[in-house]
């Protein structure tokens, strides 16, 4: 059996990046993709979310990540998406500057 150790924010990372070399269009799709999510999940304290065109909260595959880690005073976790504009390129991960665990 193999043995699992908590993930830390550079594991996930790590992780991504493979993840998105080994499969760009998938997981650049997940990245770019949110869902309307209810005021409850919008409210939890170590969640991300975003906001739609038209105020209503959302959610992504990225803020379910970074909510492992909890969110700083502006709302941001550990872990960022840089998205290019190329889509041929791979999405990659990096670790949120600002961000103090």
């Amino acid at each position: 059996m193999m043995k699992v150790k908590p993930a830390t924010p550079q594991d996930v990372i790590n992780l991504l990046n493979a993840a998105s070399r080994l499969d760009r269009a998938a997981i650049r799709t997940l990245v770019d993709n949110y869902v309307r999510c209810n005021c409850g999940l919008a409210d939890h304290p170590m969640i991300p979310v975003g906001v739609t065109e038209d105020g209503e909260p959302q959610i992504g595959m990225l803020g379910i990540i970074n909510g492992l880690y909890g969110v700083d005073e502006d709302a941001h976790g550990p872990v960022v998406a840089n998205i290019p504009d190329d889509p041929a390129e791979p999405v990659i991960f990096s670790r949120n500057p600002n961000f103090e665990e």
